[in-house]
């Protein structure tokens, strides 16, 4: 079994000693000799059988038994230390039990019997440690130690044994009778701690206290601690106490009755009683504190022994012995003492029944007081306890015992409030004690006044009463000590709360105060504030100073003291108290709070005082400074201080200042230090700061009267600035080093052992507080200067400062760099600050320090071009006329190049000027260090403007010259191409040119655009910011946007302007609203701030809220633009909470989104187009950029705004609107946005409209009522976009101003100004804030009344900035001449392109640019110049020249062109690229054919090449020498695309005549000309002497070709029907000449056959068409000029000729018969197949042409129109030419003999595929297929030709065509057996088709048709094989053969009989036969005709009968 873990005594008291530490060793068990010493479970095990041994002895002699129990004992204890405390002994008790018998035995037989020293002796021995021998009573004791610490089970074993009471009789012993000898062994007290500890266990257990109570050994114990004190021992004092107190702590009813019994507390009481005055003090309380231990122990229990202690006279002890300690001060407090006043206050808390007392609280009281009638927590009960503290506190002297006294009532409140009630109502010991504190020490004072300002600060109650007392007291004795104790309590109290500054009036104490204070000012003022001198003591300095803090505290909150300390006419005695270092902090304190009250006295007072300070006054000055700050962190302090004058004061304080910085120091300033200076500097330039700081009114008055100028000039009198350059001062070259920070260099200047020579840190110490002030924290610094406060000494004399003293004085160390604000974000508050800085710029530099001059100026310089680098703070700069205080005070800088501050100057002028630089400025700028400048140039330039009549002409000259020379060194700032200027910069240029090149730099950089729109670079247009991230709210404001009054409601109510009636709403039109607008940030969605484009509110007269009608925003959830016409009440966002907002109504809202058309950064143009419809409805459209984003259905504009349906006759309603947001709906948020120009318009507007409006960009700044449209001449009258009475407001910053509202009341009318002042938050009567005005730019226009304008609202939210960029003020100094000037004065490509650059920059962003250069004739001077300077010209300049001209991002943007100008004059003037290097002529003409083949942009591109004249111009070319072969090719493809693009007669007639002028005479075969061969690119290409011209040709005419035919062109069939009538047949018939090449042949067939394929011009082709048209239509024009060089003469009427165009065609056709070619173009007209698909056709042979054709051709096209009539005529003409040709060749093969056949062939499968063609039965076919087969013989005799048809062309066109000569026959030809059968083949076919002689057309015409030049021989062969060939086909058709006319007599059945012919066409050609072989025509036997003639009767007659007649 395992014993507990834990010992007893851990859970129990325990003795402080009575740890193990330093114990004997007792005797060690014997074990094995040689072994180690066995483990604590070995010992165990070994104690557990020595166990067993040792009870088997029970029966034994006791003398052994004890014997074996102590060998036993060792044993234990060695297992037990071993085990660390952990005992595993199961027989534990049994080993207790033994041990503790024995213990107890031992300890009877030493105390039996003996006298009580004897007794005392005996058990000190038995117990003690005696060495190694007669050690059983320690080793007893030790086990029973061990064993009493175990657990209680054992605990009560031991205590059965009597061990008890036998250890505390031990204890009186021990305590009662002390050792002989001093001297006290170790032994001893670890014997003392066993000893005590096992008592403190035994106390633990009840069991154990019953044995301690069974004798009189308690009682014995607790009197001999009380009356045998002189005698008892010291050694065992401690632990006798700490045994009786563990008993106490029992709280064992056994004991308070054991204690009662035997009278112990009453015996104690009187003993202590009578030793109380003998005794010292320490050792009385600590019995007493053992008394009252035990009664508070036993309370709980029993209050048996409380009663005893009140009945035993208690309290008058307590009285007695506390009293003792009123003695001489001690510098350590008894702890005794303590523990005695806690058990009083314990006895204060002990009672039968609460205290009742009345509830008197005096009221008022502090907010949150409550008397708590119940009683909760512990409460005082028992009064005669508290009285003995309180009879302590009046009798006794001590101030420790007093202020013990004091904390023990602190802590009876702390226990509970009700305490002090209790206590104050009725014994009231706070109240007397107020009257004998006087009398006590200053720290009981101190600690009694602390207890007062206990009862208000934690127990929130006002003591009315002791307050009164107080005040007494201070009154009675007010130069006491005790008063000033009092006096700052009653500071502190009053401090607390408000309520007392009311409290302590009516009570009379500030008057009390004020009169004591009336009586020290008087009699400092008759002193002369020489109090010091005069012997005054600290205490009275400190009292006043108290006194004035006081009354100081009691002026705060309370404007009724305020009015109090006035009326008692103490503000002349407060201004005494100025004048001294002690009173002056708090005086100042209490004129600030007169202030409040009347704020212009206190600036009256305080700018005084500055005023009439004097020089060594700084001390004064800098402490009113600082009180003056206070005060200006409110408005009306801000606003008392500009109506006192404040302004001049301060600036005249700085001018008092002038020479004090100066180096030596002047007379007057040796007594004053440095450091003293810029003190003064600091705070009065913080002063300046606090009164700016967020003021509009006084930034306003700063700037307007000039002050930043004035302060400029004060701070340059100091004396540490040097003075202004001169111009003539030789310059100081700058180092080349690197210039540190200014960061940097500012902490150098601030630390205490700074390097910088007096002057230049002051300057730096100077300049730090400018920028400070600048960005508006120099008065939130305050800090950096430690004040001396109130009370300490004043520096008197400033000559006894340290030679080592820190340089900046009393200045903390300037803040880290990482400490101050981030550059890159800096915000400028106070940009004038920032000029000053400039001011001061040239005035750093100091001859005797010239290296660190210059590197703190370049260092300041970069500093300002670092504040510079955002935008905001550019164009903040600019609108505080940075730009114009540069030139004035840095001019020289500005002007020479080798000045160090050149290059940062220019840097920051330039980043300036891209914002906004007034024209005057620009032009100063660029006249720095202007030479004469060329005279060349200026010639030019001047009789260039001269030539136009340009009244500008000498402005050109001027403006050239102005700025062919500026400032040099310039380095461009980081604009859109940064890698361009860095370039230029770095490139050597020469001498001449620097000046222009630096010139062209700078305005590059000021001019290059930088907002990209995306279709254009535009300027950044005048804008008004909202940012909600500053205030939350911030808007324009526009009033009486409308007035809709009541049939009698007076004119007066209504505001506006005009001289119209009141405008109506809702307009019954509908209306539109426009605005551009920029997004710079957005606001994020958790801030759900919404970006409100518009907001329309109406008011209704006599009601309270008004309502919005009509709201536009940006929803920042989805970036939705959101539309609402639904009537919502106009009311703060707190109210509108989410779940009372319900959705909008049904028809009252429209959401687009629209966030992917959105860009931060770029501007956007909105339109809302609301059209009315019937009823009340409404289309609301919503237009981004031009595109439609939105539209539905809505309801319209209620007419009464929210529920009224109906108006009072008298009553009208106010309509008003906000653009952004209104202070109502006040939000912050991270929203950032600019407002271009806004309108609203009273109509719907179309969407044509809105794209025009879109395309003027928002820089327009017009009423619409003139807008010229792209394109179309300016001169031009323009027509308005907008009726003008529709115009309801128009805003944009050009029409606008700074004013008042009084200025606006005088001016417009009082209803605004009022409504102005309501929004403002300002009087209507206000006359000093500045409002700035939008004016209606609108208002001028007639109509009904209109708004004035718009208001800006909000100080910090709302921006507006004028933008005047570099580019748009060029327009006001000369513009484009300057440019040009540039230009001119270039002498090196590198000057050339940067003067491109600038002219490239200013075109593509303002307009107004391009509109002056064409009213100049700007382009063509260009032109001009760039043609002299053509040397010049790169690839680089040719690139800037395309992006001017808009075309140069081809692939990656638009290709449009966007400058004609530039176009027309520039890039299509050929010349000027000719001679140019990098083969620009090349990249041009590659340039224009790409910008002309742009699917998008071509077409609009090519109508601008049109009117540049670009095909006239590249015509031209092909007529230059030096045109290579190489440029041709692109050449022509810009002739084609610009014709596809954009086509034009005119422009074809000039190509078509060119195309003629290429053509040789006739005396000139082309055809010997080898073209393929012939093309050397060396050789110019319009050489007549090359094959080039017919390749030249050739390519004209294939491009002609693609043009005409592409389907790309879609030319309608009139269009193209004008352009071959107006090119003319001729031009075509030309180009076919018989002397023409063959390839230029059968390009002019195909574009003639193209325009034929028309039936209506192949008709009047056919009939014949004028000629010579090309030649009239392309000289239109040209004979006005002609006219003008020679003499008239008239010319005669000549009538038109016409031209026959198919019979001309037939002729030319028949000298090109050998061209395969040829046959195929024909072949495809014949077929009606386009021309456009003879490309993919083969081109070996015509046998494949054609039979590629046939398969290819449109069969449905055929079909359904038939084949071309014109086309078989022209192949029959050609094939007749080809047969009359005398053989070439031998062969077959050759192309005489293949191309007939081939090609009748060819007609054979048409006629075999289309047999039933019209074609085939045409007259005009019949008649040239006969012309072709008539046999032509040798003979030459004339004969008449026959009859014919007239308008046959076959007919016609003979007789030139037949040689004289002998022909051959054609028999001869092999081709005329083909043609026979095709022939037989047309006529069989005819003869099967006519169903009656008179359908047999064919035959009638092939047998009359005869040449005109035949003869009757050939006529009578032809008409015989005609009719041979008939009859032959008759007898096929009735089944018989051609032997059967030679006299066969059996005829033979066919196939083909069925086919039989009618009985009249056979009739009929009989007839035929009869009456040719009558008249002799017909040749053949007369029996061959009657056989012919039998056989048809013979098979008539069968076919009639049904069989055979032969059978």
């Amino acid at each position: 079994m395992e014993a507990e873990e834990v010992s007893r005594a851990e859970d129990g008291a325990e003795y402080p000693g009575s740890k193990n530490e330093g114990q004997p060793d007792v005797a060690q068990p014997d074990f094995p000799h040689g072994g180690q010493s066995p483990g604590p479970t070995a010992l165990w095990e070994m104690l557990e059988r020595k166990f067993l041994e040792y009870q088997k002895l029970a029966h034994g002699s006791s003398v052994e038994h004890q014997q074996s129990l102590l060998d036993l004992l060792p044993l234990f204890l060695k297992a037990w230390e071993n085990s660390v405390g952990i005992i595993c002994f199961p027989s534990l008790q049994r080993l207790a039990e033994d041990t503790s018998n024995q213990l107890a035995q031992e300890i009877q037989k030493a105390l039996g019997g003996k006298p009580a020293e004897q007794a005392r002796e005996a058990a000190g021995q038995l117990l003690r440690w005696k060495g190694d021998v007669h050690q059983d009573g320690y080793l007893l004791l030790k086990s029973v130690f061990v064993l009493t610490g175990t657990n209680s089970e054992t605990l009560g074993r031991v205590a059965e044994s009597g061990l008890p009471a036998l250890l505390l009789q031990c204890l009186y012993l021990f305590f009662v009778f002390p050792l002989e000898k001093d001297e006290l062994l170790e032994s001893d007290v670890q014997v003392q701690r066993m000893f005590v500890q096992m008592l403190l266990n035994i106390c633990c257990e009840s069991q154990g206290l019953e044995k301690l109570l069974s004798g009189n050994e308690l009682q014995s114990l607790v009197i001999a601690t009380t009356c045998l004190r002189e005698h008892s021992c010291c050694f065992w004092k401690e632990p006798t106490f700490c045994v009786l107190r563990a008993i106490s702590k029992a709280q064992n009813l056994g004991i308070i009755q054991y204690l009662q019994a035997m009278d112990c507390i009453k015996l104690s009481l009187q003993n202590l009683s009578k030793l109380a005055d003998s005794l010292p003090a320490p050792e009385v309380s600590e019995a007493v504190n053992l008394i009252l231990g035990f009664v508070k122990d036993s309370y709980p229990v029993s209050s048996a022994l409380f009663l005893e202690f009140e009945n035993g006279e208690g309290y008058p002890l307590l009285l007695k012995v506390l009293l003792r300690y009123d003695g001489p001060t001690k510098s350590e407090v008894d702890p005794h003492l303590e523990e005695l006043l806690d058990l009083v206050v314990w006895l204060t808390t002990c009672g039968r029944s609460e205290l009742k007392v009345f509830d008197s609280v005096t009221y008022p009281q502090l907010e949150g007081f409550k008397f708590h009638h119940e009683a909760s927590g512990v409460t005082v009960k028992n009064l005669q306890a508290f009285q003995v503290l309180q009879n302590v506190f009046h009798k006794a002297s001590n101030p420790i015992l007093c202020t013990k006294v004091l904390a023990a009532i602190r802590t009876m409140w702390a226990w509970n409030a009700r305490n002090f009630f209790l206590l104050e109502w009725t014994l009231q010991p706070i109240s007397q004690f107020v009257e004998i504190v006087p009398l006590k020490a200053a720290p009981v004072q101190k600690q009694f006044f602390q207890l007062l300002e206990a009862l208000v600060f934690e127990l929130h109650y006002v003591p009315h009463e002791i307050l009164r007392k107080v005040q007494c007291l201070i009154k009675e004795s007010p130069e006491s000590p005790c008063s000033l104790v009092a006096l700052q309590s009653v500071l502190k109290i009053v401090g607390r709360d408000l309520l007392f500054t009311d409290i302590f009036r009516d009570s009379g104490l500030l008057g009390l105060l004020l009169a004591q204070l009336r009586k020290r000012a008087k009699i400092l003022r008759k002193s002369g504030n020489k109090e010091s001198m005069l012997g005054v003591q600290d205490t009275e300095r400190e009292l006043t100073c108290v006194m004035l803090r006081t009354v100081l505290t009691l002026l705060r909150g309370s404007v009724r003291n305020a009015v109090v300390l006035k009326d008692h006419g103490m503000v002349p005695f407060i201004k005494i108290f100025l004048d001294d270092d002690w009173y002056r902090g708090a005086s100042l304190s209490i004129l600030e709070q007169l202030s409040v009250i009347n704020a212009e006295e206190y600036m009256s007072i305080i700018v005084g005082a500055l005023c009439s300070s004097t020089q060594g006054e700084l001390q004064l000055k800098l402490d009113l400074l600082q009180s003056l700050l206070r005060i200006l962190e409110t408005p009306k302090g801000r606003a008392a201080f500009r109506v006192s004058s404040g302004f001049n004061g301060l600036l005249s304080l700085l001018s008092d200042l002038e020479g004090s910085l100066q180096e030596p120091p002047l007379q007057m300033w040796a007594m004053v230090s440095p450091s003293q200076t810029l003190d003064l500097v600091l705070h009065t330039l913080c002063a300046l700061s606090a009164a700016l700081y967020l003021d509009p009114v006084n930034g306003d008055f700063f700037k307007r009267n000039g002050l930043f100028e004035k302060l400029a000039e004060d701070l340059c009198l100091l004396g540490c600035f040097g003075a202004q350059e001169e111009e003539g001062a030789p310059l100081h070259s700058g180092a080349d080093t690197k210039a540190r920070p200014f960061a940097d260099l500012l902490s150098v200047a601030f630390t205490s052992m700074s390097p910088f020579p007096p002057k230049i840190q002051s300057c730096l110490q100077i300049l730090s507080f400018l920028d400070s002030m600048a960005s508006g924290t120099l008065h939130l610094r305050r800090d950096l200067k430690e004040s001396p406060r109130a009370g300490q000494d004043p520096v008197v004399n400033a000559q006894k400062e340290e030679a080592g003293r820190d340089a900046q004085g009393n200045f903390k160390q300037w803040p880290d760099l990482e400490e101050r604000v981030d550059e890159g974000d800096a915000v400028i508050m106070h940009p004038g600050v920032l000029c000053i800085m400039v001011r001061l710029l040239p005035r750093l530099y100091h001859a005797d320090h010239p290296q660190l001059s210059q590197e703190i100026q370049c260092s300041m310089a970069s500093h300002i071009q670092s504040l510079v680098k955002s935008e905001k703070n550019r164009q903040v700069m600019c609108e505080a006329g940075m730009l114009r205080t540069l030139m004035a005070s840095c001019r020289r800088a500005l002007t020479t190049s080798s000045s160090p501050l050149h290059s940062g100057l220019i840097r920051i002028f330039e980043k300036l000027a891209s914002q906004a630089i007034e024209p005057d400025v620009l032009r100063q700028f660029l006249g720095l260090g202007i030479p004469p400048p060329p005279s060349a140039a200026t010639k030019i330039l001047h009789s260039s403007c001269l030539h136009r009549g340009d009244p500008g002409g000498s402005g050109s000259q001027t403006a050239a010259a102005g700025t062919g020379e500026g400032p040099a060194g310039a380095a461009m700032d980081a604009g859109p191409n940064p890698a361009v200027t860095h370039t230029l910069r770095a490139s050597g240029t020469s001498q001449g040119s620097t000046t222009a090149l630096q010139t062209s730099l700078s305005l590059i950089s000021m001019t290059s655009p930088r907002h990209l729109q995306p279709q254009r670079a535009v300027l950044a247009p005048s804008f008004v910011e909202f940012d909600m991230s500053m205030e939350g709210y911030g808007c324009l404001f526009i009033p009486t946007l409308s007035t809709v009054m009541g049939s009698s409601t007076e004119y007066l109510v209504s505001g506006g302007i005009g001289t119209g009636a009141a405008r109506s709403f809702p307009p019954s039109g509908g209306l539109t609203f426009s605005c551009w607008f920029l997004i710079s940030r957005h606001s994020t969605v958790l801030e759900g701030h919404p970006l409100r484009f518009l907001t329309l509110v109406r008011h209704l007269a006599r009601t309270e809220q008004p309502f919005v009608c009509l709201s536009v925003s940006l929803c920042p959830d989805d970036l939705s633009l959101v539309v609402s016409t639904e009537e919502k009440a106009f009311q703060p966002l707190d109210i509108m909470e989410p779940e009372d907002d319900p959705e909008p109504s049904a028809g009252r809202q429209l959401r687009v989104r629209c966030g992917q058309l959105l860009a931060c950064g770029q501007w956007h143009h909105l339109a809302v187009v609301i059209t009315k419809e019937m009823k009340r409805n409404c289309t609301v459209s919503t237009y981004l950029d031009g595109q439609i984003t939105g539209s539905a259905k809505m309801l319209y504009i209620q007419a009464l705004p929210g529920p009224f349906l109906s108006m009072d006759p008298s009553s009208f309603v106010d309509v008003y609107g906000y653009i952004a947001t209104p202070r109502l709906w006040k939000q912050k948020s991270s929203l950032i946005w600019r407002l271009g120009p806004t309108y609203l318009f009273e109509e719907a507007i179309s969407v044509d409209t809105l794209e025009v409006i879109n395309k003027l960009g928002p820089r327009y700044c017009g009423n619409f009522q003139a807008v010229h449209a792209q394109g179309v001449d300016p001169d031009i009258e323009a027509t308005p976009l907008v009726a003008d009475e529709k115009v309801s407001f128009g805003l944009h910053l050009a029409s606008s101003s700074t004013t008042s509202v009084t200025d606006i009341r005088n001016t417009y009318s009082e209803v605004d100004s009022r409504l102005i002042a309501k929004e403002m938050n300002i009087s209507s009567r206000d006359n000093a804030t500045p409002v700035f005005l939008l004016r209606n730019c609108a208002g001028h226009l007639s109509g009904s009344l209109r708004t004035i304008g718009a208001v800006a609202v909000g100080h910090l939210g709302v921006r507006v900035f004028h933008s005047i960029p570099a580019a748009s003020s060029l327009d006001f100094i000369g513009g484009p001449t300057i440019l040009l000037g540039l230009i001119s004065l270039a002498t090196d490509d590198h000057t050339m392109y940067a003067a491109v650059k600038v002219l490239h920059s200013v075109l593509t962003s303002n307009v107004m640019c391009d509109r002056l250069m064409q009213h100049i004739c700007g382009y063509q001077i260009m032109a001009f110049l760039l043609r002299k300077k053509s040397s010049l010209l790169n690839h680089r300049i040719f690139q800037l020249i395309l992006s001017i001209a808009g075309t140069a991002e081809l692939g990656f943007g638009s290709s449009a062109i966007t400058n004609v100008g530039i176009f027309q004059h520039i890039l299509c003037n050929f010349e000027l690229w000719t001679n140019t290097a990098d083969s620009l002529e090349l990249s041009l003409f590659s340039h224009l054919a790409e910008i002309l083949r742009s699917p998008r942009e071509g077409p609009r591109n090519a109508e601008i090449a049109h009117q540049a004249q670009l095909i006239p111009k590249l015509v031209f070319l092909f007529n230059e020498p030096g045109l290579t072969f190489s440029k041709i090719p692109t050449i022509i493809a810009i002739l084609g695309c610009q014709l596809r693009g954009h086509f034009s007669i005119q422009d074809l007639l000039r190509i078509g005549l060119f195309v003629v002028y290429t053509l040789k005479p006739s005396s000139v075969n082309e055809r010997q000309i080898c073209v393929d061969g012939g093309l050397d690119s060396s050789v110019p290409a319009g050489s007549q002497t090359s094959g080039k011209t017919i390749w030249l040709r050739n390519q004209l005419l294939e491009m002609l070709f693609s043009v005409i035919s592409s389907s790309q062109l879609h030319l309608s069939s009139e269009t193209k029907e004008e352009m071959f009538l107006s090119l003319g047949p001729d031009w075509f018939l030309l180009l076919m000449q018989g002397h023409v090449h063959h390839s230029t042949t059968v390009l002019g067939l195909k574009l003639l056959l193209h325009f034929l394929a028309s039936p209506s011009l192949r008709g009047r082709f056919k009939d014949g068409l004028c000629a010579g048209s090309w030649v009239e239509r392309s000289s239109e024009g040209v004979d006005i000029v002609i006219d003008n060089l020679k003499s008239q003469t008239p010319t005669p009427d000549q009538s038109p000729c016409l031209l026959p165009g198919f019979r001309v065609l037939k002729d030319f056709l028949g000298h090109h018969v050998h061209i395969p070619e040829v046959y195929l173009i024909v072949t495809t007209f014949f077929l009606q197949t386009p021309l456009t698909e003879l490309t993919d056709g083969p081109k070996d042979s015509l046998d494949a042409m054609l039979q590629w054709l046939l398969q290819k051709h449109h069969n449905e096209e055929v079909l359904r129109a038939g084949l071309c009539t014109e086309g078989v005529l022209l192949l029959l003409e050609m094939l007749k030419a080809t047969m009359s040709q005398p053989p070439g060749g031998s062969g077959d093969d050759a192309w005489e003999r293949s191309f007939p056949a081939r090609v009748l062939h060819f007609l054979g499968c048409v006629h075999s595929t289309y047999p039933q063609d019209p074609a085939w039965r045409a007259p005009e076919f019949l008649q040239t297929l006969a012309a072709v087969t008539f046999p032509l013989g040798t003979h030459k005799e004339p004969m008449t030709q026959p009859v014919q048809n007239a308008s046959s062309p076959g007919v016609e066109a003979e007789g030139d065509d037949i040689a004289e000569g002998p022909q051959a026959p054609a028999k001869s030809h092999p081709t005329r057996k083909q043609l026979r059968e095709f022939m037989q083949r047309l006529l069989r076919d005819s003869l099967l088709a006519a169903s009656n002689p008179k359908q047999w057309l064919p035959l009638e015409v092939l047998l009359e048709a005869s040449p005109h030049n035949a003869t009757s021989q050939q006529k009578r062969d032809f008409q015989s094989e005609v009719l041979l060939s008939t009859m032959e086909i008759f007898h096929m058709l009735n089944g018989g053969n051609v032997p059967m006319l030679r006299g066969s007599k059996e005829p033979q059945p066919n196939a083909e009989a069925a086919a039989a012919p009618s009985l009249a066409n056979i009739s009929h050609f009989t007839q035929k036969l009869v009456e040719k072989l009558y008249s002799g025509m017909f040749s053949a036997d007369p029996r061959h005709i009657l056989l012919f003639i039998t056989d048809r009767i013979v098979v008539r007659l069968f076919l009639t009968s049904g069989h055979w007649l032969f059978l």
